[in-house]
């Protein structure tokens, strides 16, 4: 990590899908204070607007993204009969062709480098030469979602599986500044607070109706209490235990609320999919947090990927993007300011 009063950048972008449009407004706080962007590095999702960008092209690529609705966004998927994977990837690189040349990244303004990993080796491989577009469709092809691609003798599939947010990778000047931007951060500790409270209600609701059931199971065997003092102490602690349930369900339901509102994951019955899903996220926040403490960049901005819900995907382009400028504001707050002590 560097120290330096310059506005040169070497910018690294992670992969994390929908949430990865954060990037776009991530690169216009950085130009709006100034900043040049000298080199790019990106995975998967940032390989795409990281390489969009390199090219020129981020400013027709951005209002065409905002522009697009659901029904715009589906009409990108090419679906798949292959039992291999469910998309083959080739309309929506069509599409951004269409608006950004497909050029040859040695050819580009600035240097550009993207990865991907070899499907049976397991290698990370780092595009820095060749058509630009067949970088990004290798790094953006997520396992048994897109389908692969066949580069040389390599079969290659989505780079976030050995380098989520390569920092080691991108090309530098001597004299820039190391900007990293992850959009798969977890809230590890607003995740543990909530679970150990829900635990906890859980754990008192659940000792306390077997204290109360053992407690009715050994007075019924009384004979020393007559049946209407059975008849009472079971009916108050009936009571008790039903006013402890409604106060654990409260406590649950607000607890629950809080915790949508921070976008904390509370799924008790997770499906498939959603198992799968987060799977891959958290292997992508390993890597990244590994890649971190290897190769630390002077200025880190960071999106929980529990920040963005579901549902906001990409025909929600201009929220996301707004909270990206937002993150790297905040981020290039600190360093600036780290600079005059």
């Amino acid at each position: 990590m560097t120290k330096k009063r310059t506005k040169d950048v070497a910018l690294v972008l992670s992969s994390g899908g929908a949430r990865g449009i954060a990037f776009i407004g991530a690169i216009e706080e950085l130009e709006s204070r100034g900043y040049r962007i000298t080199s790019v590095s990106g995975c998967s999702m940032g390989a795409l607007i990281g390489g969009v960008y390199a090219a020129g092209g981020l400013e027709a690529f951005k209002e065409w993204l905002f522009s697009l609705n659901d029904i715009g966004i589906m009409s990108l998927v090419d679906p798949s009969i292959s039992k291999n994977y469910l998309v083959k990837g080739d309309k929506v690189i069509s599409a951004i062709k269409e608006i950004v040349p497909n050029i040859n990244i040695q050819d580009l303004k600035i240097p550009f480098s993207a990865v991907a990993t070899d499907l049976y080796t397991g290698e990370e491989v780092v595009f820095r030469e060749g058509p630009l577009f067949e970088a990004i469709r290798a790094s953006i092809s997520v396992p048994s979602f897109f389908r692969p691609v066949k580069n040389g003798h390599r079969t290659l599939i989505d780079g976030g599986l050995v380098n989520t947010l390569p920092l080691n990778r991108v090309a530098r000047n001597g004299h820039d500044i190391l900007v990293g931007f992850d959009v798969n951060d977890i809230d590890k500790n607003g995740i543990n607070a909530f679970l150990e409270q829900m635990y906890r209600l859980n754990k008192n609701m659940t000792v306390y109706k077997n204290d109360t059931m053992s407690y009715i199971g050994k007075l019924g065997k009384k004979k020393d209490v007559s049946l209407l003092e059975k008849i009472r102490e079971v009916g108050g602690r009936g009571i008790d235990l039903f006013r402890l349930q409604k106060d654990t369900a409260s406590k649950q339901k607000k607890l629950i609320a809080e915790s949508a509102k921070k976008r904390i994951p509370v799924g008790a019955e997770d499906s498939y999919l959603s198992i799968l899903k987060r799977s891959f996220s958290i292997a992508n926040h390993v890597i990244a947090d590994r890649m971190i403490e290897a190769c630390p960049p002077d200025v880190l901005a960071r999106l929980p990927l529990d920040a963005v819900p579901s549902g906001m995907a990409y025909a929600k382009g201009r929220e996301l993007s707004e909270i990206g400028r937002h993150l790297m504001a905040a981020a290039l707050d600190r360093y600036e300011s780290s600079l005059s002590l």
